[in-house]
Order: C-alpha cells, then sequence, then structure tokens
C-alpha cells in the first residue's frame, strides 16, 4: 500500500489532476490514490477523474484490489438536505400504513348494524383518508425538493460515478471522515453491491466509514449490505455515533455472512460494552469466523 499516488494536505482541483496525470505519464506501479484532505469540491469531474485514473491501475498482487482514499475530504452537503429527505421517506411510509388503515376502518364500518354508529366510524375515517391524503401530497412536494438539493451533493455525484464506471478495480474504499448521512450510505451500499454482482471487475472488500456521524438509522443499509455481500472482508465503523441498537443490528448481519474478517466497533461511546460484548457472545455460536473489535 505503499505504491499510492499522494495529494498534499489541502489540495485544489489542479493539484489532484496534476498529480493523477504526472503518475499515469511515470508508470510506476502505482496501486491507488491517496487524495485526503481534499480542498476542493469532488464533483462528476473530479470523481470521474479519479475513478478513471484507478479503473487504468493494474491490481495489485495482495488481493485486496485498488485503493482510493479520500478521507477527512467533506462530502457532505453542508445542510440538514440528508436528513430531511430520510425523515420524510419516513414518515411518507408511516402516512401510506395510516392511509391503508383508515380505508379499512370506512369498509368496515359497513358492517356495523347500527345505522347512526356505521355513519359515525364512515365519517370519522372519511376525515383520517382526507388528513393523510392531504398530508401524501405534501410529502411528494418536500420529497421532490430534497432529491433535487440531493443530486447536487458531492457524495451524490460520487457514488453516482462509481455506479456508471465502465470497469471497476478499487477494493479498498476509505471515507472517513467525509461527513457522510444514513442517505449517502444507503445510495452507497445499492452501488457496491451492484458493482459486486457485476460480471466484469471486481468488487469492495475493505470499507472504511471511521467518523461519519452515521447513527443507528444508517445501520439498517449496512445490515443488508452485509447479508448480501460475498465479497467485503473488512468494514471499519469506528466512531461513528451508534448506541446498543445498531451495534446489536449490525452485529446480526454476522449470522449470514460468513466471509467477512473484521468488523471494527471501536470508538463508539454511545454504546454500551458489556451490552455489546453480549450481543457478540451470541452471534459468535453462528459465525466463529469474522473478529469484532470493540474496544
Amino acid at each position: 500500500r505503499e505504491a499510492l499516488v499522494r495529494t498534499r494536505a489541502g489540495a485544489t482541483r489542479e493539484d489532484l489532476f496534476s498529480a493523477l496525470d504526472s503518475a499515469a505519464a511515470e508508470k510506476g506501479g502505482f496501486n491507488g490514490v491517496d487524495a485526503s484532505l481534499l480542498d476542493c469540491e469532488v464533483d462528476r469531474e473530479v470523481a470521474d477523474k479519479l475513478l478513471s485514473f484507478c479503473a487504468g491501475l493494474p491490481c495489485p498482487a495482495d488481493g485486496v484490489g485498488i485503493a482510493l482514499r479520500l478521507a477527512h475530504t467533506d462530502l457532505g452537503s453542508g445542510t440538514d438536505c440528508e436528513q430531511r429527505l430520510f425523515d420524510c421517506l419516513a414518515e411518507r411510509e408511516a402516512t401510506e400504513r395510516q392511509l391503508k388503515l383508515q380505508e379499512q376502518a370506512k369498509r368496515d364500518s359497513s358492517k356495523e348494524k347500527d345505522f347512526s354508529a356505521a355513519a359515525g366510524k364512515r365519517r370519522k375515517a372519511e376525515e383520517g383518508i382526507s388528513v393523510a391524503t392531504a398530508r401524501l401530497e405534501q410529502l411528494s412536494d418536500e420529497i421532490a425538493d430534497v432529491n433535487r438539493r440531493k443530486t447536487e451533493t458531492q457524495w451524490y455525484a460520487l457514488f453516482t460515478q462509481m455506479e456508471r464506471s465502465p470497469r471497476w478495480s478499487i477494493g479498498s474504499l476509505d471515507l472517513t471522515n467525509c461527513g457522510l448521512h444514513a442517505t449517502g450510505i444507503v445510495l452507497l451500499t445499492q452501488v457496491l453491491l451492484d458493482l459486486e454482482h457485476r460480471a466484469e471487475g471486481g468488487a469492495v472488500s475493505e470499507l472504511i466509514l471511521d467518523g461519519n456521524d452515521l447513527g443507528d438509522i444508517a445501520m439498517t443499509a449496512l445490515t443488508s449490505y452485509l447479508r448480501l455481500s460475498s465479497s467485503v472482508r473488512f468494514l471499519r465503523l469506528r466512531n461513528v455515533a451508534i448506541t446498543d441498537r445498531g451495534v446489536s443490528q449490525i452485529l446480526s448481519a454476522l449470522v449470514s455472512n460468513k466471509t467477512l474478517r473484521l468488523l471494527d466497533l471501536r470508538s463508539n461511546g454511545l454504546a454500551s460494552l458489556e451490552i455489546s460484548k453480549a450481543a457478540l457472545v451470541g452471534v459468535q455460536r453462528f459465525n466463529k469466523c469474522a473478529e469484532v473489535l470493540l474496544e
């Protein structure tokens, strides 16, 4: 991993492009890029430059693949866009359930033998249907707006460019402290699974997400990713603001995943070490291959 193309801390777009062009001209046997602490926007052009350079490198013999490090490069929106989208989607799901319940209540009101009682139940259900329908219309507009804002974020530019990559050779992806949110993790895991299941190219075997404020809400996507992936070997989730619930959820993925070799959950102070250890003991009855770091 020493033969990485490295940019200086605070590198600009011009610095990055110059370093990659020089490395391409040298043909010096590089096995990845360390573009940590960039001081430029990671837009589609920058993402494409990084990914294209990595795709042109020969895969190293270590079995891990090409490394791409973007540690401490802020990919977040700097707004509440990601959280708002997550909240709106969750509320829409709950409101749709409520609408179905009210529609069922309206149908059931016809079974009431007492006419007055039936009319009262029907009116109440119709009021509930009206409220839920109006809220769903509002949510539709809000979701459309935040979805538009989402497409302007740097993480969206990077992850969608990854999805479009004609040839994928990156095996180690380091996104430490990149300002990522659960909304971005949902897209990232979808893209990684898509890349893994392609007939051509490789797959990510090491994913580093340390230092991102993911919280428990991101563990749903990561748990699903672990259950469906047969390529990821190392997953690092240090200091990602998860509680006992998040730790237990991500550990549950190890029951079915038998390819993961390391799950690093250290420095998550919101989770009880005692409860985390107890959850791990239960999981280890089904998986004795994965090493889990809790402290």
